[in-house]
């Protein structure tokens, strides 16, 4: 980055020594005038400030709906105002602010009245239903106890058999067969999958075996929710050992080695006749769960565009501020009650916005209105930067570009995705074309390679640059089309915006404690900042907006376990009606089908969806290749489809 105290001093010139002497980074000259004020220096220690503070003890990782998020979101606000953005929020009464709320559930807890569970049996009975338990109610319902209450395809596996369980409670192992194993093939037989088989086969409700010694330490205990999953099909009630066995009539160790017999059938498949044993007492219930909900918020500054026509399009900058506070539901550290710090994750992109609204608000060079927005909710599916592209502060229509930065803290040996390439004809000309030179500088250091210097007098013209020119080296671009995927991005892409998304890879450290602030690469930060500055800049001083395209799809980007894709992008807001799609892949199965973004599938393969989780655990019962029917409501019209599901992409 260059300090200039003379702007007259010609372009061409520091063109001409950069060409012989930097092996030819060609877009110098559109650069120089939008960053002759910003020092490295104070870009690095506005950046290392924005990160040490958003992951810092105080924000406990800023989960959604906690009092650390919100503490962050503040600080945002404080931010935008001192650059003297303009609110992006305004409620019905006119109110303006930079908060925009949206709801979010944060958990569920026992109702005051409408709680009852009652099982006799010698000693104490524990029974406590757990977070994602739709209210219901049974009186004097038998239970049966089907092992795990597995029945797989593939591997073939039935807990069942042929037995009848309408009307019963079914009791069952927490876990699978395969406990321990995190490549398990029956790792997708949650709870909620274990209650879906339950109400397929007619049971009323689901009695969870603890695995735990001590049901004080089972999670299950602990009235979480998470929305992108919703309820599960039917009420579920956890239990301790010690209650399954008084139930039972045996004791506690007997329980054990029931439980490596019923985990002896994955190696006997199709030897083994299942019988259910029938337990003695009947179970008395009511559940009444409330859920608690609470207002989360999207961070939104507007910068308004200068030029008179232009000004009338936006740009959208974002990254997400949230995290796993102290872990649960997301967190690679599954019994870990520490602070997910999320440095990288994405206190490292919500610092780059930061940065770069300042910038921007101090050039006021920008022609078209450029959006600044802090994203909450990304960690639980999207949930801001979906309820934000329903409900924006700019019409969507005229939002021509949106650029995302997630997790942008950890560049190393120079390389950088970029994904979204493929949704503009323009994107990668454009990106390739910024790649290589970021800025000027008196002090840019430490860096990969030697800061080449280059005397800048000239007894032509009366200017004089302090000391050197710095050149940043190259990154090593990693260029991927798809303008879907598991970040903010997706949300806009889904309504047809041109995209782009920044992102320095995962590590070790990705979702857990350690993902702390002194592991951030700071000098691979201020780059990554300007190299999104740039290309912001270049999209703003361009007449035409990007085109957008068709991206070609990168494919389930190996985070599934499923053997199918059916290429729709679900909406993870809760619902216990259907699912809602946000978008659907071109030329995926589900396209083919004649589904379309906003649809709402309420019957798949014949059974019934409610929501993600029974989404998923059908589509891991299907194959490709064969044809199911699909029913989705389109506004107020009721759809048959038929759907051949595609081989899904493994990566």
């Amino acid at each position: 980055m260059l300090q200039a105290r003379a702007p007259a001093f010609p372009a061409w010139c520091i063109f001409q020594l950069m060409k012989k002497q930097l092996f030819g980074f060609l877009l110098l000259v559109s650069f120089i005038p939008s960053v002759s004020a910003q020092k490295p220096s104070d870009v690095g220690q506005n950046l290392r400030k924005h990160v040490e503070y958003l992951a810092s003890d105080k924000l406990e990782g800023r989960r959604t709906g906690e009092p650390g998020a919100t503490l962050a979101a503040e600080y945002v606000v404080k931010a935008f105002a001192q650059y003297k953005l303009k609110p992006g929020f305004r409620d019905k009464k006119g109110k303006s602010g930079f908060l925009q709320p949206f709801p979010y559930i944060t958990g569920v807890e026992l109702a005051a009245t409408g709680n009852e569970f009652q099982l006799k049996i010698p000693g104490t009975a524990t029974v406590m239903p757990v977070g994602f338990s739709p209210n219901g109610q049974a009186a004097n319902a038998k239970i049966v106890f089907p092992g795990y209450g597995i029945v797989s395809k593939e591997p073939v596996y039935d807990d069942y058999g042929d037995n009848d369980v309408t009307g019963k409670v079914v009791m069952v192992f927490d876990g699978n067969p395969d406990n321990g194993n995190p490549h398990s093939l029956f790792g997708r037989f949650d709870a909620r999958a274990k209650a879906r088989i339950a109400k397929d086969k007619g049971a009323v409700a689901v009695l969870l075996i603890s695995r735990e010694a001590n049901l004080a330490d089972d999670r299950l205990i602990r009235l979480e929710y998470d929305q992108t999953l919703g309820e599960a099909a039917l009420p579920v009630l956890v239990i301790s050992r010690e209650t399954a066995a008084a139930i039972l009539g045996v004791k506690v160790p007997d329980l054990f080695l029931m439980e490596e017999f019923t985990a002896m059938r994955k190696d006997m498949t199709g030897k083994v006749t299942v019988t259910l044993r029938d337990a003695v007492p009947s179970l008395n219930f009511r559940v009444n769960l409330v859920k608690k909900q609470t207002g989360a918020h999207n961070v939104i500054g507007i910068l308004e565009g200068t030029d008179p026509v232009l000004k009338n399009e936006a740009i959208v900058i974002g990254a997400h501020y949230d995290h796993l506070g102290r872990g649960g539901q997301g967190s690679l550290d599954v019994n870990s009650k520490e602070i997910h710090y999320g440095a990288d994750d994405n206190a490292s992109g919500t610092s780059a916005i930061l940065e770069l609204a300042r910038q921007f608000a101090k050039e006021k060079k920008n022609k078209r209105t450029i959006i600044f927005i802090a994203f909450s909710g990304e960690e639980e599916g999207l949930l801001g930067s979906n309820y934000y592209v329903n409900n924006p502060a700019f019409p969507i229509e005229k939002t021509v570009a949106m650029i995302n930065l997630d997790m942008v803290g950890r560049l190393k040996d120079q390389k950088l995705t970029v994904g979204g390439i493929g949704t503009a004809s323009e994107w990668k000309g454009l990106v390739e074309g910024r790649n290589g030179f970021q800025g000027f500088s008196n002090n840019l250091k430490p860096l990969a390679m030697p800061i080449p210097q280059i005397p800048m007098e000239s007894q032509a013209h009366s200017m004089v640059v302090e000391r050197v020119v710095s050149v940043i080296p190259p990154f090593v671009l990693q260029l991927n089309e798809d303008g879907f995927g598991p970040s903010d991005h997706s949300s806009f892409y889904g309504k047809k915006i041109p995209v782009l998304f920044l992102f320095t890879g995962t590590h070790e450290n990705y979702h857990k404690p350690s993902d702390t602030a002194d592991k951030l690469n700071y000098v691979g930060l201020i780059q990554i900042t300007g190299f999104a500055g740039n290309i912001v800049r270049a999209i703003d001083q361009n007449q035409q907006k990007p085109n957008y395209a068709v991206a070609k799809s990168s494919g389930t980007m190996g985070r599934t376990g499923f053997s199918v894709s059916l290429g729709t992008v679900p909406n993870y807001a809760d619902s216990t009606d259907g699912l809602l799609l946000d978008g659907v892949r071109d030329n995926s199965a589900a396209a083919k089908a004649g589904i379309k973004a906003g649809d709402k599938i309420v019957k798949l393969a014949g059974k019934e969806v409610r929501n993600v989780s029974d989404y998923t655990f059908i589509l891991g019962e299907m194959k490709a290749g064969e044809e199911y029917e699909v029913v989705v409501l389109r506004g107020t019209e009721r759809l048959t489809l038929k759907i051949i599901p595609a081989a899904a992409v493994r990566r």
